[in-house]
């Protein structure tokens, strides 16, 4: 009986090895993009960049999205119809201003790229696969420390073609994208803030707290002073808002481990006099540094100031008017997001895109916000850092923002009184 049973599932192909073993050769075309852009823009960027194997800028990768949007479709959403706005701006910017054709697409690239990392992300991970990407994020950020410490270490021995494109203070970007400190640092920030803060959820990662430490004394060495800023704020707010006697020992003896290992080996000084050096030449507002922002060098503190002077711009003085993508020259110190979208396509289009990243944060249902406090913080950091990056034109901090954001669909814990805490292992 057991046999014909048997035969007649296997007949019909309902027998579970058969299943399963069927199953495991279907060919996933959204998993193998989504893991193959995942792979180059945080794990081989920056050799794609040092090689000079061929000519390469990291949001061209995006346009490998291109072919699943059409095949698949884009379905109305609060998101995309943000995009659609900010689109808008953009051309009614380039009309006001009388921008050339080639302008007005050169300064669109950056919704293009954006837009289509976003789609690959939300169309991909669900609860499912969600903790292994988590996971594999989590041990991309760990890796970043030996190899920011082995790039110092090769800096005097590089090509003088690469050392004169990049100083030995930049030349620690881990395995992101050429010059990426800043978005590596976004990146193992993000990672900070989940482990510290989303205790329903960061059940998925062992060894916690060292790894906090770990990615901590990470984002301190690399060279990304906002980052180093934003990650003393991320552990002064978990330190009030956890003021118990065990939260107290366990952050302060992090902290303290922290300052005494680059204390050892000698570093802390260092950073301490980059950080202020920093902080002092950006906050400097005077002649000179208003007059180094409007010849395209870095003066953000009289940016600001420069720009409040000035009649206050709705839709800015014209898409890509300071900046040139194909040669990379600046008119203006625009260095940052916040000053890339004010000063080009204005206000509306600055505000536009900081309401599509807040989208990308908490989803709207029916006019319903889902708020969440770890992800108000992540929203937080990518406000901060849009004063030093362009964090819309990066896709290696869209994907982040967008892949940490849905870490709410990691399964919650459930505990019980009487069962023992245990961690699953990375």
């Amino acid at each position: 009986m057991q046999s014909t049973k048997s035969g007649e599932a296997f007949k019909s192909g309902s027998s579970p090895i058969l299943k399963a073993s069927t199953k495991s050769f279907i060919i996933n075309p959204r998993k193998i993009l989504f893991y193959s852009v995942f792979i180059m823009v945080f794990l081989l960027s920056g050799i794609f960049t040092l090689g000079n194997f061929f000519p390469y800028r990291m949001g061209l990768i995006s346009l490998l999205v291109f072919p699943f949007v059409f095949v698949y479709g884009v379905k109305r959403s609060h998101i995309n119809i943000a995009y659609l706005a900010l689109f808008f701006v953009i051309v009614i910017s380039a009309i006001y201003n009388g921008s050339s054709l080639l302008d007005f697409f050169l300064f669109s690239r950056i919704l293009i790229f954006s837009f289509l990392i976003y789609y690959l992300v939300s169309s991909y991970l669900n609860q499912e696969n969600i903790v292994k990407v988590v996971r594999l994020c989590v041990l991309i950020a760990l890796i970043q420390l030996p190899i920011i410490l082995f790039q110092q270490f090769i800096y005097s021995y590089l090509p003088d073609s690469i050392m004169n494109q990049i100083s030995r203070i930049d030349f620690d970007f881990g395995t992101f994208n050429f010059k990426g400190d800043s978005s590596m640092a976004f990146f193992l920030t993000l990672i900070v803030i989940f482990l510290l803060f989303d205790n329903k959820r960061n059940h998925i990662i062992k060894f916690r707290w060292p790894i906090v430490i770990w990615l901590t004394l990470t984002v301190l060495i690399a060279n990304a002073e906002i980052m180093k800023l934003i990650i003393g704020i991320i552990w002064i707010i978990f330190i009030l808002g956890n003021l118990s006697k065990k939260t107290i020992i366990y952050a302060i003896s992090a902290v303290t481990l922290v300052l005494v290992i680059l204390g050892v080996f000698g570093v802390f000084n260092q950073i301490w006099a980059d950080f202020s050096r920093s902080l002092k030449s950006n906050s400097s507002i005077n002649l000179a540094s208003a007059e180094k922002y409007l010849t395209g060098n870095y003066a953000r503190g009289s940016g600001i100031a420069y720009l409040m002077d000035q009649d206050f711009l709705w839709v800015g003085d014209g898409p890509s008017k300071y900046y040139n993508v194909l040669d990379r020259t600046r008119l203006r110190g625009n260095t940052g997001h916040l000053f890339t979208f004010y000063s080009e396509i204005g206000f509306l289009g600055l505000l536009i895109s900081f309401f599509i990243f807040f989208l990308i944060a908490f989803p709207v249902n029916r006019f319903k916000v889902k708020f969440n406090f770890v992800n108000l913080l992540m929203l937080f950091t990518l406000l901060l850092i849009s004063f030093t990056t362009e964090i819309m034109n990066d896709i290696s901090i869209v994907m982040i923002f967008s892949i940490m954001t849905l870490s709410s669909l990691i399964p919650v814990r459930r505990t019980f009184p009487e069962e023992i805490t245990k961690s699953i292992p990375v």
